[in-house]
């Protein structure tokens, strides 16, 4: 038995321990991109610790998965169970996992390429799902890629499949794929880099999601769906010319847009925008959080080749497309506010590190920051509806940073951004119709809000309704950019007096995909120390 071995056995904690953080994995975080078939895995799951009573040597395929299982549901424990594990096992959550994490790092090298089937793939992939989930995008793809190319190792990317294998085998090798696809794809544009699979050149089908149900039209969806979705997404996207390089270009923007709405529109009933049919979402509780998943990462990517137009100064010479362009922009923004208030409600606080919540609402808020510092001829559509989306980000994002790491980093940074509107924007408070109501306030800075509760929107609220939604909640809720008082214990936020001070602030990790330089901040005027 390899040294390294032994260190995963010495860490994996006793079977009542680790049964926890199977249980957890396979009854919540296994939903978010369902890399695993909970029948199979338990089925192996326990014949791994039958050969363990048995003095069996484990296979290090399995092994490696286990522990990866363990490293990835520590960080997505309630609190009832991360105390009881804490108190029992004498370490802290975090630290559990970081350590399952670097021991099955250490096994894993151990497995020649090739030589460890889908179960070597899965822990490779969830090497990449661990590492996103700590917000370290960059390691993150580079596992992915090595997942990628284990799974090509083993004819993956083909569509024959290989001779011998029982149709399930074949359906859990689809699924794979497809599933490595959608992640590259969507972190190649996140990072700007070449897709790693070019499925134009090595065309693969699709799961055939009948490994739960036989009857998928009258039954629930297939836990799969939402990636067979986002993989058919994908394979829409790599076709406009030049996105295969990690970028879309501008003039691809309303083409883009409307093949994704009509990708949107085709979705089955369960995951629909308007109108969900919801007879699924108690029993089934993954069809709620992939409904809201598949119209984040809709809006997100429909957003890209459009966020251009929220950096572009606009003044009396500038043209009527680009502010057509910019207002098109602008609704597309703050629609993907609203479902991911939908997602972040769903996530919150038990699943908060789920990467794809907090990076949009910060994103989404920064670009909009950006379109009124650049808008000299105060000509910006729905001014009211872009303060009050940047208003809730803030408020949405103080409260990912009471229990995450990256919101906690992200959260004063958005807020200093939003209030370095205070000299360029206050002009537009007459235009947005709610100056006066700030007076009655008192306090005019961007920030939490008492009488915001960010937890009212649901999925009953309706297309390009966040509109109507912000502007029943009370006066106090939407106020105006005047001085900055945050509160965050432990962080320092000294004032800022021009684009400098945003260029050194740090968004933690997030700084490896998000460069300030995307909000041409050059307009931004020195603030008053």
């Amino acid at each position: 038995m390899s040294s390294e071995m032994k260190d995963v056995l010495r860490l994996l904690p006793p079977k009542p321990y680790t049964d926890i953080l199977v249980e957890r994995y396979l009854e919540t975080t296994n939903y978010g991109y369902y890399c695993l078939y909970p029948p199979t895995f338990s089925h192996d799951y326990a014949a791994w610790w039958s050969d363990r009573a048995k003095g069996r040597p484990p296979t290090p395929e399995f092994t490696c998965l286990l522990i990866r299982i363990c490293a990835c549901a520590a960080q997505y424990l309630d609190p009832e169970v991360q105390q009881k594990l804490e108190s029992e096992l004498g370490e802290s959550a975090q630290s559990l996992s970081e350590s399952y994490h670097h021991a099955a790092e250490r096994l894993s090298n151990t497995i020649p390429p090739g030589k460890g089937g889908l179960a070597q793939i899965q822990q490779l992939f969830l090497t990449s799902a661990w590492f996103k989930s700590e917000s370290l995008f960059v390691e993150s793809r580079h596992a992915l890629g090595s997942s990628i190319h284990e799974a090509q190792e083993l004819g993956m990317h083909k569509s024959a499949p290989r001779a011998g294998l029982s149709e399930s085998d074949i359906e859990m090798r689809r699924r794979m794929w497809c599933l490595l696809y959608v992640w590259d794809w969507q972190m190649s544009l996140l990072l700007s880099r070449p897709f790693i699979i070019n499925a134009i050149y090595y065309p693969f089908e699709l799961p055939n999601m009948q490994l739960e149900c036989v009857d998928s039209e009258a039954g629930p969806p297939s836990p799969i769906s939402h990636i067979s979705y986002q993989c058919e997404l994908g394979k829409i996207i790599s076709r406009v010319p030049g996105t295969m390089g990690g970028t879309i270009d501008v003039t691809q923007a309303y083409p883009i847009k409307s093949d994704i709405d009509q990708w949107l529109t085709s979705l089955p009933p369960a995951y629909r925008e308007t109108n969900p049919d919801t007879q699924w979402d108690e029993q089934y509780v993954y069809v709620p959080l992939q409904r809201r998943q598949l119209h984040t990462i809709g809006y997100m990517t429909m957003l890209l080749p459009f966020k251009s137009f929220l950096t572009k100064t606009f003044d009396v010479q500038s043209s009527d497309a680009d502010r057509a362009s910019r207002g098109t922009a602008v609704d597309i923004a703050a629609h993907l506010m609203e479902v991911s208030h939908r997602l972040f409600n769903h996530v919150y606080p038990l699943n908060a590190k789920f990467h794809l919540v907090t990076f949009v609402i910060f994103d989404t808020a920064a670009f909009l920051c950006s379109a009124v510092i650049h808008d000299r001829d105060h000509s910006l559509p729905q001014q009211k509806l872009v303060f009050q989306t940047i208003s809730l980000a803030c408020s949405l994002m103080q409260r990912l940073g009471q229990i995450t790491k990256t919101g906690a980093v992200c959260y004063p940074v958005l807020v200093r951004l939003a209030n370095s509107l205070s000299t360029s924007s206050r002009r537009t408070a007459s235009f947005a119709g709610i100056e006066d109501e700030t007076s009655i306030r008192g306090n005019d800075s961007f920030g939490p809000s008492p009488d915001l509760d960010a937890s009212a929107v649901s999925d009953s609220i309706s297309p390009g309704s966040l509109s109507s939604f912000l502007d029943s909640m009370a006066p106090g809720a939407i106020f105006w950019p005047a001085s900055l008082d945050l509160s965050v214990p432990g962080m320092e936020t000294p004032p800022i007096t021009g684009l400098s001070d945003f260029s050194d602030l740090d968004v933690g990790q997030f700084d490896r995909i998000w460069d300030w330089q995307n909000l041409d901040l050059t307009l931004l005027p020195n603030l008053p120390a």
